[in-house]
């Protein structure tokens, strides 16, 4: 019967989802999932009236006129924090004394992430709510309900309301930085505002399309099969239900395991693939906790340590202007060195003139800098000092600081641009990017090397660079015959690279290395894709009408398409052929660190990615082999403690051609 089909597939694909989302233990591939799915989506459709708020195919999302209040029927206190060892021993003093000597306590890493409550009736989720004051929230289920990491049916029929922390992975949060700023919008400041801001879409299918998860750390059980009796417990109890628990959790006896966990974890924590911020402790016994009670504004019988901030400030020396391969304008504060999160910064992210205009940043200034995620330097305030008012207002340039052409502002972006598309630094931006590892992945030839073949006239286009003679070469400054052929036959050897990189290489608006893969995948040849429509290219998922409106033009200019013929003529084939492509790694997940002997980083990949599998930059539980060439990093330590398949360069190798 077509209802047995539906609910078999229900359930298959929620403990699919389940194993992938919450254990980091995926048990088909992709493409095994998508094939049930689109079952069920197709089932679904023909029978309308089958369709449930629990269903896997309920997490795509659509349009909302706007949040609503709503009550918490429990409400979301804050916590007491510190930075202060002492302080936790006089909290855990407090708390043996209402409830007797020896008391346990449970340490959990505190999420930097936006928290929430999820309300289960019979076991579905049937709303979802924002923390707001923590009395009154705005709904969002709609938009909860595309995080795969949230359950909609659980595994037992209970009542409860449990309280988690949505967060955006640091790997994610980069990626869409990197997304924003091809597009010419606003990056995020953090991995927090990103969630946020993902949250509260009205348009809950953007929501779906960014990288959220949840950790849940708490639940008010009211009707189940089980009644924890301890928060331990509480949390075994709640993973067992299906939801996505921290693993980095510990019991300890008392305050003392409790402080040799926040200090192990103080430096711990970059590893990590989401922010931290502290480590909350919580007393277990909930009897007790019941007996403690509440302040006026949150838990007796809980705290949070805070780590300390990854902030510094020191004085801003100057503000260098650079201009990109777009003609984007970028502020960058140049710093007087300064040691932050165990890297020395001497220059740091402005974003753009807007934000240094909110922040009243004027040159001279001392500035607060911290590590956006602990990886990306940023300004984020001017430390209130006397001299503040004394130094000039800092006004943006009128024009390009290389070309001195007027600056111009695009419509619904922030940034500003040069108006010349000859500008010199424009062109060597995109000469750099051409060679770069992303694109052409050329050795030997760096910005030393592009600014002196620029200033001789020797490459003014990415096609010129084919043109050079090993005589060329040798007018360079400290260039000999030996680096003068390896330049040359760096150049040559790129002519080989796949398609897609040619295309990513090109430095189309709003096309990086992802969306020409979605291309090259759709459109195999260059002539084919040259010749799609503005609508055709819109139709493709993970374009939309603003990246094909700009392929659209790219390969309607005159001067583009003729040097395009001009790298035809140089040798370049121009195809792509998914048959190349394999599946015998599919359903794997790779991690490359240290550098390898036989190959680049890029070039294993590659292969990986011609073989079906996936290449990731983090390591978690759902990584199936860490790659090691010599010097690994932190990878490595990660793969060993999450008992992650370690393989050496001759490993990997063999791998590949066993396969």
């Amino acid at each position: 019967m077509v209802t047995d089909r539906i609910n078999f597939l229900r359930d298959e694909l929620n403990k699919l989802g389940y194993n992938y989302y919450v254990l980091d233990n995926p048990l088909v591939s992709d493409f095994e999932y998508d094939k049930l799915f689109a079952e069920l989506k197709e089932l679904e459709e023909k029978h309308p009236e089958l369709v449930t708020p629990d269903s896997p195919t309920q997490r795509v999302g659509g349009i909302s006129t706007g949040f609503e209040e709503v009550k918490h029927k429990y409400r979301l206190y804050s916590l007491d924090n510190t930075y202060n060892y002492d302080e936790l021993r006089k909290w855990y003093e407090r708390v043996e004394k209402e409830c007797g000597k020896g008391i346990k306590l449970v340490c959990e890493l505190k999420i930097d992430g936006l928290a929430i409550a999820l309300t289960y009736k019979d076991g579905t989720f049937v709303k979802g709510a924002t923390r707001g004051n923590g009395i009154v929230g705005e709904e969002i289920t709609q938009n909860l309900k595309t995080v795969k990491a949230i359950p909609l049916k659980l595994f037992e029929k209970a009542d409860l309301e449990v309280r988690g922390e949505i967060y955006m992975p640091k790997t994610s949060f980069e990626k869409l930085n990197e997304e924003n700023l091809e597009k010419g919008e606003k990056p995020f400041a953090n991995p927090r505002n990103a969630a946020a801001g993902s949250l509260r879409q009205l348009d809950s299918t953007i929501t779906a399309k960014r990288d959220l998860s949840m950790f849940t750390y708490t639940a008010i059980v009211e009707k189940a099969e089980t009644i924890p009796q301890t928060h331990w417990d509480s949390l075994q109890y709640i993973k067992k239900l299906g939801f996505k628990t921290n693993p980095n959790i510990r019991k300890v006896d008392n305050i003392e395991g409790a402080i040799d966990f926040c200090k192990e974890w103080e430096t711990k924590r970059f590893d990590l693939d989401y922010a931290t911020d502290g480590v909350v402790i919580k007393v277990d016994s909930l009897a007790c906790q019941r007996e403690m009670g509440f302040t006026a504004r949150a838990p007796k019988w809980a705290t949070a340590f805070k780590f300390p901030p990854e902030e510094i400030s020191t004085k801003l020396l100057d503000i260098e202007i650079g201009v990109g391969k777009t003609g984007a304008v970028t502020p960058v504060a140049i710093l007087e060195p300064v040691l932050l999160a165990g890297s020395t910064v001497s220059r740091a992210s402005l974003h753009n003139f807007d934000e240094i205009k909110r922040l009243d940043i004027r040159i001279g200034d001392r500035v607060l800098i911290k590590k956006a995620a602990e990886i990306i330097p940023k300004v984020i305030k001017v430390v209130d000092t006397p001299e503040h008012e004394t130094l000039p207002v800092y006004t943006p340039p009128l024009t390009c600081p290389e070309c001195n052409s007027p600056l111009e502002i695009r419509e619904g972006e922030v940034n500003l641009y040069c108006s010349n598309d000859k500008c010199p630094s424009v062109i060597k931006a995109k000469l750099e990017y051409w060679v770069s590892k992303e694109a052409m992945d050329i050795d030997f030839i760096g910005p030393s090397v592009i600014e002196q073949l620029y200033s001789l006239g020797l490459v003014r286009s990415p096609i010129d660079f084919y043109k050079l003679a090993m005589e060329d070469f040798l007018k360079l400054e400290l260039v000999k015959e030996k680096s003068a052929s390896n330049m040359y036959n760096a150049i040559q050897t790129s002519k080989s690279r796949p398609f897609s990189r040619f295309v990513t290489a090109l430095s189309i608006r709003h096309v990086g290395k992802e969306t020409a893969d979605i291309l090259v995948n759709e459109y195999p040849s260059i002539n084919a894709l040259a010749g799609a429509s503005i609508e055709d290219l819109s139709k493709i998922e993970g374009i939309g009408e603003k990246i094909a409106k700009s392929v659209f033009e790219f390969f309607h200019d005159e001067e583009n398409m003729k040097m395009i013929k001009e790298f035809e003529q140089y040798g370049f084939v121009f195809e792509h052929n998914a048959a190349d492509r394999s599946t015998e790694l599919e359903g794997m997940t790779f991690v490359l660190t240290g550098t390898l002997s036989s190959m680049t980083r890029d070039e294993a990949a590659d292969r990986i990615k011609q073989m079906g599998g996936k290449v990731s930059s983090s390591v978690s539980k759902k990584t199936s082999y860490v790659v090691t060439g010599d010097n690994p990093g932190s990878k490595l330590d990660k793969a060993q403690n999450l008992g992650v398949i370690i393989l050496n360069e001759d490993e990997f190798l063999e791998l590949l051609n066993k396969k």
